[in-house]
């Protein structure tokens, strides 16, 4: 298959550009006609004439477009089109460009013969727990429904994710000032005040020393200090990937104050709503808890929900497992034991997720309201400090200067 370049018009006059894959130029001109278009000029594609391929900066969709994708499809398939129609319809005028092409994808995938499910699972911007959803809503011929539970999940997740950077985007902004009123002050008003200190002729105190101490070596070193900075938030960003800085700040999110109730509320909620999901689609218990523990982002909670499978799988039930991990609250273990009782697990947990969803909430304000306060202290504390320096010295001149 080659690449063309074409340039083509439509029935109302409008000129629009693409590129398509065809075996040989005719071919090209007949996928162009069955659009409807009217070729004006075609060009086998090359390095030079090609548009970038820059996928690399090509960013995720992010939960909310997901939900839209799935909420399109529903929509889409209740009205009888076909599925390579509709993922065709709907990839064509999705704006997130990792998601089109995802989506345009699983159509050919789809015109070539392969299951929905299949060609998703060729894409990373498809949680394996959407992938599973298509394909057991393939095997019961309920596919609108398997949609339908993920654009639920996909909003849940979006509102999450809306609350935990909410919780601390205001902290964050506090300790960027912070740091930049930090170098200002260190880099351009102690330097000012520095050759009136030491003229004095009077022992300047320890903490004006020091304080003059950094300045001069923050002026001296500032390309070094911030390379410096960036190679700690490189190192710390590769660091939290590995397996021991994974559990480092995985147990650090239990054992913190405020932050272990958010942590907890949140894992709660999205292996509740995770469970629910996949086996209100069919799939299996076991099968299940596995596709839950890869969607858990405190490693903690996934190795506790693939020890429960293990228990599981040799006969314990999963409340029992789930209260042998020592990880979930009664509440969550008791809810999923009447559910197993009643043998209706998805609705229980739909209802665990839900309380769970408020309690995160509260917990987000919580955090915040903790984090707040503790930033302005610290910003308070470091910024005084240096004023103090500063006027330490100049106080003890003029109670001298009165004493004359």
């Amino acid at each position: 298959m080659a690449k063309f370049n074409y340039t083509a018009m439509d029935a109302s006059g409008k000129e629009t550009k693409g590129t398509i894959e065809a075996a040989d130029r005719e071919e090209a001109q007949s996928i162009i006609r069955s659009k409807g278009l009217t070729t004006l000029k075609i060009e086998g594609a090359n390095a030079l004439n090609s548009d970038l391929n820059f996928s690399f900066m090509e960013k995720k969709p992010k939960p909310r477009e997901m939900s839209v994708f799935c909420n399109q499809m529903v929509s889409v398939l209740s009205a009888g089109v076909g599925m390579a129609d509709a993922l065709s319809m709907i990839g064509e005028q999705t704006a997130n460009p990792k998601l089109r092409k995802a989506v345009l994808g699983c159509c050919k995938g789809i015109q070539s013969g392969e299951t929905l499910a299949e060609c998703m699972k060729q894409y990373d911007v498809f949680p394996e727990v959407f992938a599973t959803m298509v394909a057991a809503g393939e095997e019961t011929g309920s596919l609108e429904k398997s949609f339908s539970r993920m654009s639920e999940r996909f909003e849940k997740d979006a509102a999450l994710k809306g609350m935990i950077k909410g919780a601390m985007t205001y902290p964050i902004v506090l300790l960027i000032i912070t740091v930049v009123v930090v170098i200002i002050m260190l880099n351009f008003v102690v330097p000012k005040f520095q050759d009136t200190l030491q003229s004095m002729g009077t022992d300047l105190p320890a903490l004006t020393k020091g304080v003059i101490a950094a300045s001069d070596f923050m002026k001296a070193n500032i390309v070094p200090v911030a390379i410096g900075v960036i190679a700690v938030i490189v190192g710390l960003r590769f660091f939290k990937k590995s397996d021991f800085g994974k559990h480092l700040f995985a147990n650090l999110a239990l054992k913190l104050p405020v932050v272990k109730n958010f942590t907890i509320n949140s894992a709660c909620a999205n292996f509740a709503r995770t469970l629910a999901t996949v086996i209100d689609s069919g799939v299996q218990l076991t099968d299940g808890l596995d596709i839950t523990a890869d969607t858990m982002s405190n490693v903690f909670f996934k190795e506790a929900i693939q020890q429960a499978k293990g228990e599981v799988e040799v006969g314990t039930s999963l409340a029992e497992a789930l209260e042998h991990t020592k990880l979930f609250p009664s509440l969550l273990t008791n809810m999923t034991k009447i559910g197993e009782e009643t043998g209706n697990i998805p609705v229980l947990m739909d209802r665990v997720a839900a309380f769970y969803d408020d309690e995160v909430a509260e917990s987000s304000k919580a955090l915040t309201g903790m984090l707040e306060p503790l930033v302005i202290i610290i910003m308070a504390g470091i910024v005084g400090t240096i004023i103090l320096a500063v006027m330490m010295p100049m106080a003890s001149m003029y109670t001298a200067m009165d004493n004359l």
